[in-house]
Formats: C-alpha cells, sequence, structure tokens
C-alpha cells in the first residue's frame, strides 16, 4: 500500500501520459540486464494491469532503438543501459537509492534516448527495488495487489495522464530485512484449488504467488509443504518453482522443521537412495540423513535461500531424548550442515535457526545443562523466534543480545494446525493484536526476518496485507502510530472498492472487518460450543447475538451498494468472512437456547432449532457459493476447512450443534427469569436487583410446553413495576420486558409481578436498590451486584514514571479497549518506581473483595520473568501478583493454564483485598513488560459465570 512515506523531490509539472486513445507508451526493458527475466514477468504483469484499466496493452520492447512518443523504462542500476547512461549524464540521480536494499526512484524524463518525447524512469537499486517501483505504478492507476488473488476489479480509464510530481518518487529502505510469508496447513482447501486450477503446486501457481508477494512488497516465502515438495513439483522441470522464484527475486526458505533445501515430505518419498532405513532420526540414521540434505544442497545451491538449520522429528514433532541429549544432538546437526554448506561454499550464505516450540529449551538451556545461545557456531546465523502459534510472542530477546550480528527473526501465525486447537478457516488475529505484538517484536530488536504462517493463504487478504507493510515501513504503522490500525483498514478497504463507493460505505466496511474479526479473537469459531456465552448471566447471549446480526444486517447493507462487476471481490474480501462468521456465533447461540427450553420442557426449543438449522444450512450455502459459483467457479475447493464443533485439537469428529425437538403435549406456561438457570411452572422466582444507578431491564420468557396456544396475564402489586406487555397470546414463547419507573419509586422497595396461564401461576419477586449519589466525587465507580467493573482505559490518571507511560490501545481486547506501557521493554522491579493507572471507587460493604484483572494472554516474555503487576488501594503497601502460575508454559498445549489463557483470549489473574465501606482509590501498578490490561473487576461474591466478563459499572462521570 503506498503511504506517505514517499519522498517526492520538486520539478516542473508536466503531464507523462502512459495511454491516450488507445495508444500506449512502450515499456524497455535491456535484455542484458543480470535482472532480465525477471523484469521481464513482471513488465508482461504490469502490461497486463494496463489493458485491465485500459482496454489497450503496452508492448514490451528489449531494444531502445525501436522506442517511439512514450515509454517506460525500467532496470536497476547497473543492469540497464538507458537508466545507466541517465545517471551518468546527471539526468538522473539516485544517490538517494544507490547501495540501499530493495529502493527505487521513479521520475519523468524528457528525451531519455532518441525518438522518445517523454519516458517515465523506474530506476531500482537492485531487482527487487526495481519491481517494487513497477508495481508502485500498478497502485497509481487502480490496480490492487488483490487483482488476481480478491479479483478486484479496477476503475476504467480511457486516459493514463501523471503529473511528474505525481511521478517523481523516491521510496524508502524496508524496515524489515526479509519479509513473507508461510503456506501451511494446505488441506483441504488450498490443496484441492490448486489441484483443480494448476494441476499441482507447480511454477504456474508460485508465479501467482510470487506475483503477490511482490505487489506486497514482500521478497520470502516458506511454499506449501503438507504434501508437496517446492523443488519437485515442477511442471515445465522438476526445479522449474525454485527457477521462477529466482527470476522473480523471491528469497526462497523452508519451513522450520526442514533444513538445507528438502521438503519435509521428501524423505519418505526418496530414503532408499541413502540406505534402508526410513528413520527420521539423526543420531540413528546419520549418514543417510547427511546425504540426502547433500543432494539438497546440490539441487538449490545456486539459487537465492535463507537457509534453514537444525531438526525435528519427523512431521514437525519433538526430538527423543533428554534436554542434554537434544543440545548434543542439535550441535552436531547444525556442524554437519554447516560443513556441508562450506563444502559447496554457502558458509556465508544466509542461514536461520528457528526457536520453535521445544526448540525454545535448547535454545536457553537450564540449570543443568548450557544451551546454544552462547555457542559461537550459531554467531553468523538468524535466530527465528516464534509466537505461542495464536498470536502472543513467547521469549524475546534481552537487552544485550538484542544487537547480535546475523539478527533475529519472528514466525508468527494467522493459522495453526495443533493444540489446544485447531484454527485454518478466516482470520481471528484483529490486526490491532498484530500491531501489538509485532511493534513489541520490532522494538525488541526483532528486524531480520518476519514471516507469518497464512494457512490458506486466502481468506487472509487483509491481515497478509498488514502483516507485510507493517514489516516494509515501520516507520509509518508501528509503535510510534498506535491507533492506526482502523485507517490502515480504511486504506485497505478504498484501495479495493474506493473508485465507486462513498466515504460513509469505505468507513462502514473497514468497520465491519474490524467486528467480525474482533469479534472471532474473543473466541475463535471452531471452538464456539453451545455454552460459551452465558444465556442466563448478563443477558450475555442476547448481546453477543446482536452484533452477529448486526455484522450480517451491515454485510447486507453493503452488499447492495456494490456494483455487480465487484460483487466477486466484495464476497471473498468482506462478506464471506464476516457473514459466514457471524453465522457460526448465531448457529451456536440458537442450539444453546434450543437445548435449555428442552431441558425445561418448552416448545420454544423447536422454534429455536429450526433457527439453528437455518445457520446451519447458511453455513453449507456460503461455503458452496464460495466454492462453485464464485468468479464463475474459480475458487473450486478454496473454502473448505471444517471450521465448526471442534471436539479434538484438529477438526476429526467435527460436527454442527445438535437441535432439541420437543413434542407438543397439554399446555403448560413456563416462565424463564432472567439471571436464574432454573424454568418455572408455579412457586416463585426472583429478578435480579433493579439499580437507580443502572436502570436496568429485565426479560421474563413466557414459553408453552404444548401444542395448544394460552393467554398469559401479568399482574404487578406495585405501580412503579414497568410491564411492555401484561397480556397475550403464547404459541411457542413471548419475552416481556421488566423496568422500573424511577419516579414513582421510593428508594429501597420491593414488589411482586403475578404471572398466570394455561392453568398455572408463577410469582416474581421484584427488588429496587436506590443510591444516593449527590455526595460522589466525580469519576468514581460505584459497587451494583455485588460488583465493580471498569474498563481499563477508564482511568482517574494514568501515571508515568521513569519516562515510561501507559498508552490505550483502541479497540483491541474483548470489550472496550487495552491500555499498555510504552515504550516497549519497560520492567520494574517493584510498585515503588512503576508507573500506575488509579482509579476511584465506591464500595458499599465491608468484607473481603477478590479483584480480577482481565489482562491480553501475554507470555513470561523472558525465561526470568513472568506477567508480574502490582495492587495497591488508599497508599497502603500494594499486592504483588503474578498472572502467570510457576508451572506456565507459552506455547505448550500440554500447559493447561495456557490452553485455557489461548482458548478464551485472556488471563484473569486475582488478587484479594479488605475494604471498608466507602470511596476508594485503587492503583495498578504495571511491573512486567507486555502487561496490557483490559478489564478490572472487583466483586464481594463469586461471579456469575460469563464468557466476557460483567459489563462497566456506573461511574459519576469524568472529574
Amino acid at each position: 500500500m503506498i503511504t506517505n512515506r514517499t519522498k517526492r523531490s520538486s520539478s516542473p509539472v508536466k503531464q507523462f501520459t502512459l495511454v491516450k486513445e488507445g495508444i500506449a507508451g512502450k515499456i524497455y526493458i535491456d535484455p542484458k540486464g543480470e535482472d532480465y527475466d525477471g523484469l521481464h514477468r513482471v513488465a508482461k504483469s504490469f502490461a497486463a494491469d494496463v489493458h485491465l484499466v485500459t482496454g489497450t496493452e503496452p508492448s514490451i520492447l528489449t531494444q531502445k532503438e525501436h522506442l517511439a512518443g512514450t515509454a517506460v523504462i525500467a532496470g536497476s542500476i547497473g543492469s540497464n543501459d538507458v537508466i545507466d547512461t541517465l545517471i551518468a549524464e546527471g539526468i538522473l540521480d539516485v544517490s538517494s537509492i544507490q547501495g540501499k536494499r530493495e529502493c527505487y526512484r521513479i521520475q519523468r524524463v524528457e528525451h531519455p534516448v532518441p525518438g522518445v518525447d517523454q519516458g517515465l524512469v523506474i530506476a531500482g537499486s537492485d531487482k527487487r527495488g526495481t519491481i517494487y517501483g513497477i508495481y508502485a505504478i500498478s497502485e497509481r492507476i487502480g490496480v490492487s495487489p488483490w487483482v488476481y488473488w480478491g479479483d478486484v476489479v479496477p476503475d476504467k480509464k480511457p486516459l493514463l495522464a501523471f503529473s511528474a510530481e505525481q511521478l517523481n518518487i523516491t521510496s524508502k529502505e524496508p524496515s524489515v530485512k526479509y519479509r513473507g510469508i508461510f503456506l501451511n496447513d494446505d488441506w483441504p482447501s488450498l490443496g484441492s484449488w490448486v489441484t483443480q486450477a494448476f494441476g499441482g503446486f507447480n511454477e504456474e501457481f508460485y508465479d501467482k504467488v510470487f506475483e503477490l508477494i511482490l505487489r506486497l512488497k514482500g521478497n520470502y516465502l516458506w511454499p506449501a509443504m503438507w504434501s508437496a515438495e517446492f523443488s519437485l513439483n515442477g511442471k515445465s522441470s522438476p526445479i522449474a518453482n525454485a527457477r521462477h522464484a529466482e527470476a522473480y527475486g523471491i528469497i526462497m526458505g523452508t519451513s522450520h522443521h526442514e533444513p538445507l533445501f528438502r521438503a519435509g515430505s521428501e524423505w519418505q518419498k526418496v530414503y532408499k537412495q541413502y540406505g534402508t532405513s526410513n528413520q527420521w532420526d539423526f543420531a540413528r540414521n546419520k549418514q543417510a540423513i547427511t546425504d540426502f540434505w547433500e543432494d539438497g544442497i546440490k539441487r538449490n545451491k545456486s539459487f537465492h535461500n535463507l537457509i534453514t538449520l537444525g531438526m525435528r522429528g519427523e512431521a514437525d514433532s519433538a526430538l527423543e531424548g533428554s534436554d542434554r541429549e537434544n543440545i548434543e544432538l542439535l550441535k552436531d546437526i547444525i556442524l554437519t550442515q554447516k560443513d556441508l554448506l562450506r563444502k559447496y561454499n554457502l558458509d556465508h550464505a544466509p542461514q536461520i535457526l528457528a526457536v520453535y516450540k521445544e526448540v525454545e529449551k535448547y535454545w536457553y538451556g537450564n540449570a543443568e545443562v548450557k544451551g546454544l545461545k552462547d555457542w559461537e557456531v550459531l554467531k553468523d546465523v538468524t535466530i527465528l523466534l516464534a509466537d505461542d502459534n495464536f498470536g502472543n510472542l513467547r521469549k524475546i530477546p534481552a537487552v544485550h543480545e538484542q544487537h547480535r550480528s546475523a539478527g533475529w527473526g519472528m514466525y508468527y501465525h494467522f493459522d495453526y494446525h495443533g493444540g489446544p486447537h485447531s484454527y485454518e478457516w478466516v482470520n481471528t488475529i484483529p490486526l490491532e493484536k498484530v500491531w501489538e505484538q509485532m511493534s513489541m517484536a520490532f522494538d525488541y530488536g526483532i528486524r531480520e526476518v518476519w514471516v507469518v504462517n497464512v494457512g490458506d493463504l486466502k481468506p487472509m487478504e487483509l491481515p497478509i496485507s498488514y502483516f507485510l507493510d507493517l514489516a516494509y515501513d515501520f516507520e509509518a504503522w508501528g509503535s510510534y502510530a498506535i491507533n492506526r490500525t482502523g485507517e490502515y483498514t480504511r486504506r485497505w478497504v478504498e484501495q479495493q472498492f474506493g473508485h465507486f463507493l462513498e466515504a460513509g460505505s469505505i468507513e462502514g466496511i473497514g468497520q465491519l472487518l474490524s467486528d467480525y474479526t474482533r469479534m472471532n479473537g474473543r473466541r475463535k469459531p471452531e471452538i464456539i460450543n453451545t455454552s460459551t456465552f452465558s444465556l442466563v448471566n448478563g443477558h450475555e447471549a442476547q448481546r453477543v447475538l446482536q452484533l452477529a446480526l448486526g455484522i450480517e444486517n451491515a454485510a447486507d447493507t453493503y452488499k447492495a451498494l456494490i456494483p455487480e462487476s465487484q460483487k466477486d471481490a466484495y464476497y471473498q474480501l468482506v462478506y464471506y468472512p464476516a457473514v459466514a462468521s457471524a453465522n457460526v456465533v448465531k448457529m451456536h447461540i440458537y442450539a444453546g437456547l434450543s437445548k435449555l427450553y428442552a431441558e425445561r420442557g418448552s416448545v420454544l426449543a423447536n422454534t429455536y432449532a429450526e433457527l439453528t438449522t437455518e445457520a446451519i444450512e447458511r453455513d453449507k450455502e456460503l461455503e458452496h457459493y464460495y466454492n462453485t459459483r464464485l468468479s464463475g467457479g474459480k475458487w473450486q475447493g478454496m473454502m473448505s476447512s471444517p471450521h465448526v464443533g471442534y471436539v479434538h485439537w484438529d477438526a476429526e469428529g467435527w460436527k454442527y450443534p445438535a437441535v432439541h425437538i420437543i413434542p407438543g403435549q397439554d399446555s403448560q406456561m413456563i416462565v424463564d427469569v432472567e439471571g436464574t438457570e432454573q424454568g418455572y411452572v408455579t412457586g416463585t422466582a426472583t429478578l435480579p436487583v433493579f439499580s437507580n444507578l443502572h436502570q436496568e431491564i429485565y426479560e421474563i420468557t413466557i414459553s408453552n410446553g404444548g401444542a395448544a396456544g394460552f393467554i398469559y396475564r401479568a399482574d404487578c402489586n406495585a405501580d412503579w413495576i414497568r410491564l411492555d406487555s401484561t397480556q397475550e397470546w403464547v404459541d411457542t414463547g413471548k419475552t416481556i420486558q421488566i423496568s422500573v419507573d424511577w419516579e414513582k419509586a421510593k428508594g429501597k422497595e420491593s414488589g411482586e409481578i403475578t404471572l398466570s396461564g394455561a392453568g398455572g401461576t408463577v410469582r416474581i419477586e421484584v427488588s429496587l436498590d436506590s443510591f444516593d449519589i449527590r455526595d460522589v466525587p466525580p469519576a468514581t465507580f460505584i459497587e451494583a451486584h455485588n460488583i465493580v467493573a471498569i474498563e481499563a482505559e477508564h482511568a482517574l490518571s494514568r501515571v508515568s514514571k521513569a519516562g515510561v507511560e501507559w498508552r490505550i490501545i483502541e479497540n483491541y481486547g474483548r470489550s472496550l479497549s487495552s491500555v499498555k506501557m510504552f515504550p516497549d521493554g519497560a520492567s520494574f522491579a517493584g510498585p515503588e518506581h512503576a508507573p500506575y493507572l488509579e482509579y476511584r471507587i465506591l464500595v458499599r460493604q465491608d468484607g473481603e473483595y477478590t479483584l480480577t484483572a482481565y489482562l491480553a494472554p501475554t507470555n513470561n516474555l523472558s525465561p526470568v520473568r513472568g506477567l508480574k503487576y502490582a495492587v495497591g488501594f488508599d497508599g497502603e503497601t500494594p499486592v504483588i501478583a503474578d498472572a502467570l502460575p510457576p508451572d506456565y508454559e507459552g506455547g505448550n498445549h500440554d500447559n493447561e493454564p495456557w490452553c485455557r489463557a489461548v482458548m478464551d483470549n485472556i488471563h484473569t489473574p486475582v488478587t484479594c483485598h479488605t475494604l471498608t465501606q466507602g470511596v476508594h482509590t485503587l492503583r495498578f501498578y504495571g511491573l512486567a513488560a507486555g502487561l496490557v490490561v483490559q478489564k478490572l473487576v472487583l466483586s464481594a461474591s463469586t461471579l456469575p459465570y460469563t464468557c466476557l466478563g460483567p459489563e462497566e459499572s456506573y461511574s459519576t462521570g469524568r472529574a
């Protein structure tokens, strides 16, 4: 995405006309240049972009003598005769990019060669710089990077003319050196589509991937590997994929467990060439595996690669043996690999070691055995750290380690196949989380390699764009650009659809993308079930259901505004991921309500069973349309991943939620009261207390236990009780809203509602809690229902210490927002010197209170520190707590505390405090780097179950 980080130099304003009246300027590529093969491929792609916009396709010439009129001249410094002549003559100044990585200079030049009136010169500091410059022009004429992968159709223009100022551009050097994606977990979706569209993972497929990466200013790829072998799957020749990558300038890697150019699935197919054993075990089969690696080097040594070192077990499993044995084994493996590289003069080629899963233990070592991190052999190897597979960084470099010469990398995830559960469908990682975590990575010196697991690639279009733009231009989008993810999303929507939508619609679609991803980020679709959101407490399921319905309605509203030519792009980039995600939430809430009413013997279960069935059919319809009809059937099989009702860590045994049907018997009135687990056919129920502070509206549902309908009647014994209905016919069910007329209420009162129908009577007790706030200070949160709940950003004050401040990250977390200490990396031994958040609260009783801190699921970023904070009231000695239990191990799917944290996307540690009735000052001190605070809940009793926690308490307003 073009940002305001590009620099423009001054020159007289004159137009450059690329296409006019069906005539296009020619494109010149120097055939003698080292970059010719790749630039010629990209030039053809650019010419196709111009044709898509104008209907006219420029010719590509390799003899400058044939140029005339207007021309685009593209090449790298030192590899294009025309550009080198212009530099030598002082016409083209490239001093700002020369010697840098992947930069370009775009400039209009008059009479660049004889016969050409005006030329558009795209000069790159290297091949990729030139390619980025070419695709920058594609973006300026309105072609999205997602033109192929998202079927984004640009606006049609018969004339392409630009002022010199528009095309006088000097790009920046990328912030991160290697920026790429990992195609992984590629069956059933990506693999099915590739097989039918291209016949396999061959060069025809990878050319599309390479072009996308370059359009997004990436440069690095880990190829698909579940059942594919990148360097064997070529169509024109087995090695064609690698040759095409080299031509395009894509730096290839292999995933964290595929050393020395060999794909993970190659070994079992060819092991007989090296011996009789198929064991992928270096300790037992060293010579055969060494020979296997050597052949990989022979095959790929002439291509640009970031060479993976190390080894894991078969099929990306852990090594066997003790920590000591595995550390020594890894040393033997790496020494063998380095000897092989030296043998083929690759000892100075860039190399990378992934510290992933259990390898992290071998990197750091322990009290009994020294790890790999201080091993001199690895000083020239980039160390690739990893998140915990759920978008939360694990360990990060200590201050004294951040500037190692070979640098650090980060392996991040938008998709994961593994425990505690897989997620391989639509995006579930909000951009705000990507910003917070990857900005922290950059600030900790992780700047050499950023690679993200994108699964099937689709439908991760937006997060892939953001990840690569963040890596390319961290200055524009990183740490000092807090709260710009919304702006980024709007720009991205505008890039795809802006030429026919008004600003309000662009804003709305951006919000829709944010809303659905945030919904998925709270709880991933694969593990939502019928009891995830409370059906009885805090109106939670109903609130979440309304959110899902709102997402559906918004998606349909904007769909109606999309012209027919753009509907395919809208469906795959926006509509499907948003609506299908919302539908999964609806499906499970409806199924939960069906089960709830079935347990009560109510035929209302059948209504919700029907709604559940409709949602199940809708899920199938949405997927079927994507896989068979979208873009004329282009994406067959691409959206085939199971995404509902996981019962194991993977999709095995997945199922849609069950529905419950109740056969109608004699009519019977069944009463459900909000906040109460049971249903009533007789007796007395109790509504939660009404508070003058919150002025709640509670609900009572009257449903039928039989086939015949009945009339209910509701009577009150107090005039301050408001019912929105007092008598109505019930076939299946009716909901009554109960509220209070506070002008008639006289302080703390009680009353009763009597419900009668179908021969039954149920009484419901109603009580009021009225609190006088006239003497309460401003910005005070007041206890009600034994709870004080506070959104973290609503602090009375955010106090900075030692140059460290609390800053609000908008739209981040499970409720309103989050608050985090900046700059990243700051930590404190104790609260006396730590920055803090201060809140004013009022509790209504003397006694023991529990403070639950709702924190983002950050891991212990250092082997010697947890995730500590401190809580103090009224200036007393703060209580120091650690959000992570002593046995916490991020990324270990056998570790229950970590599994719970990533499934719920929250830490909820507690501290205990003795408080007296009245106003108190609460201070929350940040001690650990990476601590992200979302909400604080003070409670005098056990909190009723809700997934997301209680809603915010009443506050007297700002000071």
